[in-house]
């Protein structure tokens, strides 16, 4: 199958990546309990979804941790990875379907937080005004833009319309998020999925929401993710607790000043202040949580995306050692 193709290519560079950068002395062991690497490189998206990781920089999480953060921009998680994998970066953003999919294909690995979840509304279908597509079941056989398949979109469209009992298979049409709504309105594409802030600005655009991705077996759909080598946790554990730490103190202080998050969140998404302040908030994540990882796995299983997975193997949980 096409998907199977493009997964074992990917994978094959990722491992190819990953094998160019071993080799050389390892460096001398640190004291105990000692950052290992202090100087860390971050790969980052400006999407609300990964807002902690600017939080606890600019803020100061990651200062009080011992950490000095380097956050590098990326345009997609698959590269995050890539990079992480070969060691050219330390950790990345990522999700936890393109983060199962890899390491579930090989890649060398680990999921090191669970950054946050969906909040209620956040991702959706957008149709223009006069479509006569009413509901999830119109959607069936109707060109859909998405940002990429196999993954959030096209997944939890699935899993909501098999616990709703029904058959929809829209035509999955790759379109970039900030292309969405323009192919929505000429007509290029009879529907988009997408998520905040581009499911406020669709609304803000005039067009309508006829699916809401976050109901049913999607609410708080945990997705949103911070991944690292498997070599990199495994020389640098205190490094690595002292990063998942940070992050999580973050992520609860922005989930006990809603307020003061909106008002900075357009200097970081490059939302404005309007749609900030209406939009949906993702949900964050207090803590690893393997249960929630593995959820999304056998999502995907029973979705035939892939064949087995097992969470516990592939997460570091911030605490337990």
């Amino acid at each position: 199958m096409k998907k199977n193709r493009l997964v074992i290519a990917a994978v094959t560079g990722i491992l190819a990546l990953a094998l160019s950068s071993c080799g050389g002395p390892n460096e001398a062991p640190a004291e105990p309990g000692a950052l290992e690497k202090a100087a860390v490189k971050v790969g980052v998206m400006p999407l609300a979804d990964y807002g902690a990781v600017y939080w606890a920089k600019d803020k100061g999480f990651f200062e009080k941790a011992g950490l000095d953060v380097e956050l590098v921009p990326l345009q997609g998680g698959p590269i995050g990875v890539q990079k992480v994998a070969s060691g050219e970066i330390d950790f990345s953003f990522s999700n936890t379907m393109s983060s199962t999919q890899a390491i579930n294909g090989g890649a060398p690995v680990t999921t090191v937080v669970l950054t946050s979840s969906v909040g209620p509304g956040s991702i959706g279908v957008y149709v223009t005004p006069d479509s006569p597509i009413k509901d999830i079941g119109d959607l069936d056989g109707k060109t859909v833009g998405i940002n990429t398949t196999n993954n959030i979109g096209d997944v939890s469209f699935q899993s909501l319309a098999s616990s709703m009992n029904l058959d929809t298979k829209p035509i999955w049409v790759e379109v970039p998020f900030n292309e969405m709504i323009s192919g929505v309105q000429a007509n290029s594409i009879e529907a988009g999925y997408m998520p905040e802030p581009f499911g406020s600005a669709a609304l803000e655009a005039g067009l309508r929401k006829v699916v809401d991705l976050t109901e049913g077996p999607n609410e708080k759909l945990p997705v949103s993710t911070f991944v690292a080598s498997n070599k990199f946790v495994e020389s640098n554990p205190v490094t690595t607790e002292a990063f998942a730490t940070a992050m999580y103190e973050a992520g609860n202080d922005i989930a006990s000043k809603e307020k003061e998050f909106r008002q900075w969140l357009p200097g970081v998404a490059g939302v404005s202040q309007e749609v900030a302040e209406t939009m949906t908030i993702p949900v964050m994540e207090p803590k690893m949580d393997v249960a929630k990882v593995q959820y999304i796995a056998d999502m995907l299983i029973k979705q035939g995306i892939i064949d087995s997975f097992d969470a516990s193997k592939s997460t570091f949980v911030a605490g337990s050692k």
